[in-house]
């Protein structure tokens, strides 16, 4: 695991930076361990039931815990929630999306524990967004003293030294090595059980693997599922599952020549060995997604499974004129079916799982290179190359969204910087249907929108699923309440040894 690029939250996608937020931060609304919304600094999730949402869908209501405390000692308030607000608004902050929160017209800080949110017009996924972890990009609520004093939210005192309110207090970073965090003992909701957590980067799976036998480390933060016969091997360790908010994808840059074909991009959706992948690499831990949004998700259906098929794949391309030339490389025009696949180095598993697609693609006349970067290259915005739209393809995994709202992934006025559409995906039809899902907070209509749209996305093929469902949880048998929500830590000031 690497360190993180940033101790800004705000400023990093790695998930290293989630596990940390979850540990000092806190939000307005997070998942419980069975997956449930509840409040976190929020006393009650607002809800039209509870009055919280107004019935024309504009206004929300949060009441808030009243006696929460910065880790510096000043009094948690509204007006941290208004100003954290501003600051992912701020132009000159290097926030990587504001969806949810482009659509506030205003943040009032009615009395000290009540905020009053006011948008422009209705937004069902709003409650799943705003200052939660509830999906990529999560957003804890930031110091209002803090951010008023540091004018550089980019790299100041927030992307160095954090101060949250969360069970633990931020001690030190010591770079490529560790981050040391102590127990904060005025924490709102219980004094945590823990005293301390280091947490340690280890870049190597296998000296990972060395450590834990050592008992050196209590807890895998990213175990890997092509170790797990070395996890279990080890005496006083638990190895279990829990499920997960989460898929690994074939990610696609549609802009790029080649890829911008759909038939190309239906091809690969067929070349993919599931099984193999799910069985050898994965251990038979995940599953194969049947659709682009999370079972639990409104709208979800399961479609047609994808079944690796060479034989179709190679007929498709056929079809779309791509013909097979004498090195094996098929050909349309002048535009060679090569690309290049980035991938994460240090997972044992993407790796395989990489080698494997190389192979597969191979067989049907596409040329795939595979290049390992670490983490924080990979993934560093802007310059990074799924960022400044450099890559051909990528794999990696990642959380979706609470909402099945995915506007901001693949709309066609969403390519980053605007939004978080890395896949440079433009397609009018499907963005009329993610407009219609947000027009309405009636379930069964919205549920129909998004099963239409689930059907598109999965035709087009902006990315290629490969598997999900689940988490792998390794740690020591001493390290006792240990649980996970579907998309972070779940009562980390319970956690004990």
């Amino acid at each position: 695991m690497s360190d993180p690029d940033h101790l800004n939250p705000y400023l990093s996608e790695m998930g290293v930076s989630y596990d940390l937020s979850s540990l000092v931060y806190s939000y307005l609304v997070i998942a419980d361990g069975r997956g449930r919304t509840v409040g976190d600094l929020a006393i009650v999730v607002p809800s039209l039931a509870n009055g919280g949402i107004s019935r024309d869908g504009r206004t929300y209501v949060y009441h808030l815990h009243p006696n929460a405390l910065w880790h510096d000692g000043v009094l948690f308030s509204a007006r941290d929630v208004v100003a954290s607000w501003h600051a992912v608004m701020n132009p000159h902050n290097n926030t990587f999306e504001h969806e949810g929160y482009d659509r506030v017209t205003s943040v009032v800080a009615a009395g000290p524990t009540t905020v009053v949110v006011h948008l422009r017009a209705r937004y069902p996924p709003f409650v799943s967004r705003f200052f939660t972890s509830l999906q990529e990009g999560g957003k804890p609520v930031l110091p209002a003293h803090i951010l008023a004093r540091r004018d550089d939210f980019n790299a100041g005192e927030l992307a160095t030294h954090p101060v949250g309110t969360g069970p633990f207090r931020f001690v030190s970073w010591a770079r490529g090595d560790r981050i040391v965090l102590t127990r904060f003992d005025r924490y709102f909701k219980v004094r945590p059980k823990l005293s301390r957590v280091e947490m340690r980067f280890i870049p190597d799976a296998q000296t990972i693997v060395t450590e834990l036998e050592k008992h050196q480390i209590d807890l895998i933060a990213t175990p890997q599922s092509s170790l797990i016969d070395q996890y279990r091997s080890i005496g006083g360790i638990t190895v279990g599952t829990a499920p997960a908010n989460g898929l690994a994808c074939l990610v696609i840059n549609v802009r790029k020549p080649g890829l911008d074909d759909v038939a190309v991009r239906r091809a690969f959706a067929i070349s993919v060995p599931y099984g193999v992948i799910l069985h050898d690499v994965e251990r038979d831990l995940q599953r194969e997604p049947r659709n682009v949004l999370p079972p639990t998700a409104l709208g979800y259906e399961p479609l047609p499974q994808r079944t690796y098929d060479p034989a179709a794949a190679r007929a498709l391309l056929e079809r779309a004129e791509w013909r097979l030339g004498a090195d094996g490389v098929r050909t349309r025009n002048g535009t060679r079916l090569t690309f290049t696949l980035e991938t994460v180095a240090g997972f044992t598993g993407l790796g395989r799982t990489g080698l494997l697609l190389q192979s597969s693609l191979k067989a049907v006349g596409i040329e795939l290179a595979i290049k390992s970067s670490a983490y924080r290259t990979l993934f560093d915005a802007p310059n990074g190359p799924l960022f400044d739209g450099s890559f051909d393809l990528a794999l990696f995994g990642g959380l979706l969204n609470w909402d099945p709202d995915l506007y901001n992934l693949l709309a066609c006025d969403r390519w980053y910087p605007a939004g978080q559409n890395i896949y440079r995906f433009c397609d009018s039809h499907l963005d009329a249907l993610e407009r219609a899902g947000l027009q309405s907070d009636d379930p069964s209509r919205r549920a129909a929108i998004y099963r239409k749209a689930g059907r598109l996305i999965w035709s087009e093929v902006p990315y290629v699923p490969l598997y999900g469902g689940r988490s792998l949880i390794v740690h020591s048998s001493d390290l006792r309440n240990y649980s996970i929500s579907p998309t972070a830590s779940w009562r980390p000031w319970q956690w004990d040894i």
